[in-house]
């Protein structure tokens, strides 16, 4: 046998016996390895849920201005007219702290009459964003403008939409008191109550 012949021979045998290891090898692997699945559920609740975060206006004490039939608190223009009252510009501020969008209706404890007393007192509140884009469907007001207080549940509807993402979920109620010459006198308070409903 020629040597030449020798190492051909030689050669296809170690490919032969290095094709057969790979393919044991290949075996052997599969034998070990195996493959398995398995499930996740997750189930994420929607909740409505809102939060006065600025919950209080107070203008202190005070008392209409001799000679004149009445005085005029207004939070939303931080004045005070024909009074001497503390100014207040704060506005009770409204917050979607919930997962989903709400719908909020707005009531009142007392109406004018009950809560001032007097000659022709107001009672009036006004709605607006207190962030860009907060309520984009103001059902049955509008914005700016001033509506007389509704004591009858569930209160007036003044958002059908507000929003729960951080920049754009908080409204701004602001409040204008008519106070007569002749009103009730005394720590004279009331309660505004937010309902809200998914919407």
């Amino acid at each position: 046998m020629k040597r030449n012949d020798f190492i051909f021979i030689f050669s296809v045998a170690v490919i032969v016996l290095a094709l057969a290891n790979i393919a044991i090898t290949i075996s052997k692997t599969s034998m070990f390895t195996g493959r398995a699945t398995g499930t996740l559920n997750l189930t994420v609740e929607s909740g409505v849920s809102i939060n006065f975060t600025t919950g209080t206006i107070d203008w202190s004490s005070g008392v209409v201005v001799g000679g004149q039939l009445n005085a005029t608190l207004d939070s939303a223009s931080g004045t005070v007219t024909n009074g001497n009252w503390t100014v207040n510009s704060a506005g009770l501020v409204l917050e979607n702290i919930g997962n989903s969008n709400a719908t909020i209706n707005i009531k009142t404890g007392k109406t004018a009459a009950q809560f001032i007393g007097g000659t022709s007192p107001q009672y009036l509140l006004n709605f607006t964003n207190s962030e860009a884009n907060s309520c984009y469907n103001f059902s049955g007001v509008s914005l700016g403008l001033w509506y007389a207080v509704n004591t009858t549940d569930p209160g007036t509807r003044v958002c059908g939409n507000l929003t729960f993402y951080n920049s754009s979920n908080s409204m701004r109620i602001d409040l204008k008191l008519g106070v007569p010459y002749d009103s009730q006198t005394g720590a004279l308070s009331d309660i505004i109550t937010a309902t809200a409903t998914s919407a």
